[in-house]
């Protein structure tokens, strides 16, 4: 399966650069393309949650190669931002640019239909000729309104500063300013703040389209993220953490979540079965505990672990509606990394929880996984997407445990410098204590010794890849669209 390799960077030029390559592959025929990543990548989780508690100095030495890690990219993505939905170079259909926008990637415009078609213009394309479905194959154009990139380099760079704080000799920062700062444009300012709803993402084009989709409210599932960086400042008390921007972005996020239970298409997210629900919840519930809801993030959580769980696995562990799609391999991971997240959000809300082992006809997310481990991704042609799997076997490893070391040996046959990436911090062996068999308060579950998957450069790839400074954040498209809410 060819793969595209996606820019996602907010500065003009790039953005003209982006566009004009984009223009440049059309012409030459090519809807898929791939190019070589620039050194020093990093590791892009489709999605995780890191609770306040696992972000506390002193970090023990087995840390280090995770810290330097953590610095590495939060100063890499400081550098690109700040973001806003106010950059892009197109405006929705509402004609506010406070509103945020994306377009489906797979829909694609016939025009052969339309009178004069060899004479419209791009605008003119978007809004007359009528668009068509197909399935895997990426408009380039898709990227020209760039608020989801956008959004989930904010997401990273939020959570990696948040967490770079903690690692710093003051309370305050440029770590931690670094973070309000991202957070205050995008949400707070009256000039570059986005408008609390989600009416254009993933847009139909064409004449009877110019409205968002339900497949669209996935777009923001990295609030987890967010609300990471958000909870490790407030709870850590960072004086860069102002209660002024507290009380706003909390205004902010209520009047999010009151969208999210009211629009049509959140709804229609939030009933979905597949990957759509589970993300839905992702959202929701760390949105609520921004807004310091607790019990409505335990109630969001018991729910789905009560519902849409329940329905989405096998005895085995295999996922049929995600297993059913074009790219079965990636999204069954990306569904187990949404779980993975719900877990986390739902254990931090209510400690108590014993959802770690809540079964889906039998199985847990630890089956989910072992039968992951099993499927070859050449058999779907998924093996450029190998990588995907990795942050969801360290999970698996530091909340179960690893006594018979079969995941510790599974990363350490693939080559991830496990003990280096970012997630070491907050996924090292028994750190989260939750399921049976697995360790109470980091005593009873083996610790696998990890230096022998240690490398002396702390560059990681899984899930998207993010290249060094020379070309900024670059993401393996047919990933990151498969990832953006196509169901």
């Amino acid at each position: 399966m060819p793969f595209t390799l996606m820019f996602s960077l907010q500065r003009r030029q790039d953005q003209l650069f982006i566009l004009v390559l984009n223009l440049v592959l059309v012409v030459l025929g090519f809807a898929e393309f791939q190019l070589a990543t620039a050194a020093n990548p990093f590791t892009c989780y489709a999605n995780d949650f890191v609770a306040p508690d696992r972000a506390v100095a002193p970090y023990a030495s087995k840390l280090a190669g995770a810290q330097d890690t953590i610095v590495a990219w939060a100063d890499e993505m400081a550098s690109y931002g700040p973001w806003s939905v106010t950059y892009k170079p197109v405006v929705a259909p509402s004609k506010d640019k406070h509103d945020y926008m994306s377009w489906a990637p797979y829909q694609w415009p016939d025009c052969s239909k339309v009178p004069n078609h060899n004479k419209l213009t791009q605008s003119q394309v978007w809004k007359t000729c009528p668009y068509v479905f197909r399935d895997g194959q990426v408009n380039p154009d898709r990227w020209l309104p760039n608020d989801f990139q956008s959004f989930f380099n904010l997401s990273d760079a939020v959570l990696y500063n948040a967490i770079a704080s903690t690692l710093q000799n003051d309370s305050s920062s440029k770590y931690s300013q670094n973070a309000v700062k991202f957070i205050n444009t995008y949400f707070l300012d009256s000039k570059t703040a986005i408008n609390p709803n989600l009416n254009y993402a993933q847009m139909n084009r064409g004449p009877n389209g110019q409205h968002g989709e339900y497949t669209g409210i996935l777009d923001l599932r990295a609030f987890a993220k967010i609300a990471s960086g958000i909870l490790i400042l407030r709870e850590h008390k960072n004086p860069d953490w102002t209660s002024d921007i507290d009380s706003k972005m909390i205004a902010w996020c209520k009047k999010y979540i009151k969208w999210l239970q009211t629009a049509p298409t959140a709804k229609q997210a939030a009933s979905a079965k597949n990957n759509h629900g589970t993300f839905y919840v992702n959202q929701m519930m760390a949105l609520k505990l921004i807004v310091n809801d607790k019990a409505g993030a335990t109630k969001l959580g018991r729910k789905y672990f009560g519902g849409t769980f329940k329905g989405q696995m096998n005895s085995n562990g295999d996922q049929p509606m995600e297993a059913s799609r074009s790219h079965p391999y990636h999204y069954r991971n990306f569904n187990i990394a949404g779980m993975i997240t719900n877990a986390r959000l739902l254990k931090y809300a209510d400690p108590t929880s014993d959802v770690w082992n809540t079964t889906s006809n039998g199985a847990t997310i630890k089956t989910a996984v072992d039968f992951l481990m099993t499927t070859e991704p050449s058999a779907s042609k998924e093996t450029n997407i190998t990588a995907e799997i990795y942050p969801n076997v360290a999970a698996i490893m530091s909340i179960y445990g690893d006594p018979q070391k079969k995941y510790l040996n599974f990363l350490k046959n693939s080559g991830f410098p496990y003990t280096t990436d970012a997630n070491y911090l907050w996924d090292q062996p028994a750190v989260n204590a939750g399921a049976k068999n697995a360790a109470n308060n980091g005593a009873g579950a083996a610790s696998p010794t990890l230096s022998s998957v240690a490398t002396s450069s702390p560059t990681s790839v899984a899930v998207e890849i993010r290249p060094g400074r020379v070309m900024g954040c670059m993401m393996l498209l047919v990933v990151f669209v498969a990832m953006s809410g196509l169901c």
